[in-house]
């Protein structure tokens, strides 16, 4: 069981970790931000608190040391600079890698440990140097202490989440001395009662030299199961006050509650500025609502193939309902149809995720490659909210590390280079996602020195990949980046290289049946465009038949369907076809599929959407539409590039679905190839 709690354990830190990240890239820009510090601080006292209750105590002393730190930081006795953001994000990839390894207390890198938390204190004894900021904590008595009163009202369901109220009020004792009064009036009658749940209420009256910061942390892990009110009482012990004394004794018996103003009256030593009523905003009591649940994502993936069988079977039934003719069945088989379709529809919902989950990673390289390369750059994130599934996301994290490290190393000038070219020294990289239709596009833009397509013929002239007397457009100079062995560069950085690998993302791209493309204008920059379904599981599609053979054809894509006797030939050769007086190529896919049996004569003609144009694929005959359970292709056909999966149909026999995308993009490239 507490493997189970070690796990879960793990999967928190990782959240908060991310948490932390976001918000030293957020403090990087606003040192002066106390909400991000707090933030910070939390996250950081979260990490060592889980760390220390399931018996990870090297993790724990760890994260302690950089605690340290934000906690001088938000008590302005510490200035946040360059070497605390760095030193701090050094600590967090530590971190990540302990938890990686799941062997938190028996630490390999114990030499690197030591390192850093000497590190750690030597920047905590900067401080004593420093010139101190306006202190804007409450005026201290002689003995250094204040005098507070702290309004605990727990919910009742505080003890079923695991939380003992009494262990915080002894780490409010532990604080300093602390009077602490339980009021009782709301516990109900002998019948009415629940005995798990809570109904008492506390008012404490602490002395301590601690700050209200630190008071706040002992209720950090039960912020959102309780109200929590702290008021400042006065300078000193309040408490040595014999007449306070008196009316703490008094509200106990009376079970009526203490007043802050009632006390501060009391006061021995009470300043000017004290004796004026602070009236402190009540903190509403939070209803506990569980609004979302941690599931595990094998869980999320056993629901998502249950509902594609589901679906395989529905298919199934409605074939036999059309088979057998009863009136009954066929009603049966359409409902069920219905509700298969909205059971796949919150399924997939369910399995996607937020593309911000990963954008972290992104800005943490901007971040670390631009300081290693001495270049200012801001990265910019729009539609970080895009939500895909969670196996695309997968899928698409190494292509676009490739592809924004490109941009950091060749694509963002040197500063000095940029401000000769006219342009500020700052570089920009805009990270840019957003829907289109069933797809998601994302484009990664750079402001650097863009590409020369000059180059790039050449190069590809000279490693034989096109003929030297073939007349390329713009956008089809750029698609030979993704060719197998292209480059444009002779030696390889260490960090990237412009066009090194882009065969790869290519691949990667299009195993999650997307497509990705470049745009860039020398001096001013470059464009990558990756375009990706919302999901890979099951799609809506439109069921052909070419020859004896069935197909799948994503319905997203196509744009119509054209009989036979309404289009126009043109030249056999370029393949080009007329409808409606505008001309569109066209693919044979008889001779695609190296179909031999001949044709009736009846096909059809289906216009299909590919980047910024429109491509007809010939097929024999257009069956109708088919709620698709895409699987995934054998080793033996894996490499087949036009099939990106297979479908089960509803009388067992299996149909391709065709990649439209890879189809007509490996078409159009035939023709620029040396024989």
């Amino acid at each position: 069981m507490i493997d189970k709690f070690k796990v879960k354990f793990v999967e928190e830190s990782l959240d908060n970790i991310n948490d932390l990240e976001e918000a030293l890239l957020l403090l990087e820009k606003d040192t002066k931000n106390h909400e991000i510090i707090e933030r910070i601080f939390r996250a950081m006292h979260s990490l060592k608190g889980g760390g220390a209750m399931f018996g990870f105590n090297d993790l724990s002393e760890f994260t302690h040391h950089l605690e340290t730190i934000f906690d001088l930081v938000r008590n302005n006795r510490l200035g946040v600079d360059n070497e605390i953001i760095s030193l701090t994000f050094e600590a967090i990839d530590h971190i990540k890698h302990l938890l990686d390894r799941g062997d938190l207390t028996d630490l390999d890198e114990i030499k690197e440990q030591k390192d850093f938390i000497t590190r750690v204190q030597e920047v905590s004894e900067i401080e004593q140097e420093l010139p101190k900021e306006v202190d804007e904590t409450p005026v201290v008595g002689d003995d250094g202490s204040n005098t507070y009163l702290i309004n605990f009202k727990p919910n009742k369901e505080i003890l079923r989440n695991g939380t003992n109220p009494f262990y915080l009020l002894d780490d409010l004792h532990a604080m300093g001395s602390a009077q602490v009064l339980a009021f009782s009036s709301k516990v109900p009658g002998i019948s009415e009662l629940d005995p798990v749940g809570n109904y008492i209420e506390w008012q404490i009256v602490l002395n301590t030299s601690e700050s209200v910061n630190d008071i706040k942390d002992v209720f950090i892990f039960v912020e959102d199961e309780c109200t929590i009110n702290i008021t400042q009482l006065s300078a000193g012990n309040l408490l040595e006050n014999e007449e306070v004394k008196r009316v703490i004794l008094e509200a106990v018996g009376k079970q009526v509650p203490l007043l802050p103003n009632q006390l501060k009256s009391l006061s021995l030593s009470v300043t000017p500025e004290q004796a004026k009523s602070k009236t402190k905003k009540k903190v509403q009591l939070k209803e506990h609502k569980i609004s979302s649940i941690r599931v595990s994502s094998t869980k999320i993936d056993e629901l998502v193939n249950l509902v594609s069988e589901l679906v395989t079977i529905q298919a199934q039934l409605n074939l036999y309902a059309e088979k057998d003719g009863n009136p009954g069945i066929l009603s049966l088989a359409e409902n069920i149809q219905k509700l298969s379709r909205q059971l796949r529809d919150n399924a997939f919902e369910i399995s996607l995720i937020p593309l911000q989950s990963e954008l972290m990673r992104f800005q943490r390289l901007v971040r670390d490659l631009s300081k290693e390369l001495d270049k200012d750059i801001d990265f910019v994130i729009e539609g970080g909210d895009i939500e895909l599934d969670k196996n695309i996301i997968e899928h698409l994290t190494d292509p676009l590390l490739h592809i924004i490290r490109n941009s950091v190393d060749h694509g963002i000038e040197l500063p000095e280079e940029r401000i000769k070219a006219g342009k500020s020294p700052k570089g920009t990289i805009i990270f840019k996602a957003f829907y289109s239709g069933a797809t998601v596009i994302v484009k990664v833009i750079d402001d650097g020195r863009g590409i020369d397509p000059d180059q790039i013929v050449k190069k590809a002239i000279s490693k034989g990949l096109i003929d030297k007397n073939v007349e390329l457009s713009k956008k089809e100079i750029f698609d030979l980046v993704f060719l197998s062995g292209f480059s444009t560069k002779e030696q390889v950085s260490d960090v990237s290289g412009r066009g090194v690998g882009m065969d790869v993302v290519k691949k990667k791209i299009g195993e999650i049946r997307g497509e990705v493309s470049l745009d860039s204008d020398v001096g001013k920059g470059t464009t990558l465009t990756l375009e990706m379904p919302l999901t890979l599981s099951i799609i809506d599609g439109l069921l052909v038949k070419v020859a004896n053979n069935q197909y799948v054809i994503p319905i997203a894509n196509i744009e119509k369907i054209h009989a036979m006797d309404s289009v126009k030939f043109g030249s056999t050769f370029n393949q080009v076809v007329t409808i409606e007086k505008s001309q569109f190529p066209f693919i044979d896919l008889r001779e695609t599929f190296n179909e031999t049996v001949k044709s009736d004569g009846s096909q059809q003609l289906i216009l299909v959407k590919y980047e910024d144009r429109k491509v007809g694929l010939m097929v024999d005959q257009v069956i109708g539409e088919y709620q698709t359970v895409v699987k995934a292709m054998g080793r033996f056909l894996k490499k087949q590039e036009t099939i990106s999966g297979a479908s089960i149909m509803g009388d067992g026999t299996i149909s391709m679905v065709i990649d439209t995308n890879r189809l007509i993009h490996l078409n159009a490239m035939k023709k620029y190839r040396t024989s």
